[in-house]
């Protein structure tokens, strides 16, 4: 059974706690020397309002982590709820073979830096790159965002115990955050 490191709590656990996070998922796509490249994530969040920051977690090594340092940007694609296929293929192995990691998959250049801009993607976030923190075995992305289209329609597609979820629309009460946020 392995551990994470110093607290004793099985890996596994730790795994299966946080697939009952709900999250947002998103592809992340960036314009490498070789072409446009993207990954499906997860762990996308705000994390300044001034400046415009947010973040995600790239693991140690992936092939995403080294071309976003070198180009030094990246967008973030949001994804609305019939998009799963999209999702499904940016998080398989299976596009490493394809000539074309893009092919059949609608995109268009963002305007600042070139970066793939997933077509009807639910919110796009064009960003700079600001820096990669290690902690663990992730890297901590964090990205300067300089520009951002919203669909105010669009419906995003979520992750919830390892599957695919829509939202219902249907409010879980009456209560709102209060101004200013958490």
């Amino acid at each position: 059974m392995e551990h994470t490191a110093g607290t004793g709590l099985a890996e596994r656990d730790f795994r299966a706690a946080m697939r009952h996070l709900p999250t947002a998922v998103a592809v992340l796509t960036v314009l490498t020397r070789a072409g446009p490249a993207g990954m499906t994530a997860g762990s996308v969040t705000s994390v300044s309002m001034d400046p415009e920051l947010l973040s995600v977690c790239l693991r140690r090594g992936s092939r995403l982590t080294g071309a976003i340092a070198d180009s030094g940007g990246f967008v973030v694609n949001l994804l609305q709820e019939h998009q799963t296929a999209v999702a499904r293929w940016f998080a398989s192995s299976e596009r490493f073979g394809a000539s074309d990691e893009f092919h059949g998959i609608g995109w268009h250049p963002a305007p600042n830096g070139g970066h793939p801009i997933l077509a009807d993607a639910a919110c796009v976030f064009e960003c700079r790159t600001e820096g990669q923190v290690p902690n663990g075995d992730h890297l901590l992305t964090i990205g300067w965002v300089t520009a951002c289209k919203v669909q105010p329609s669009a419906r995003p597609l979520l992750s919830y115990l390892g599957r695919f979820h829509r939202i219902d629309g249907a409010p879980a009460g009456e209560a709102r955050y209060a101004e200013g946020g958490c």
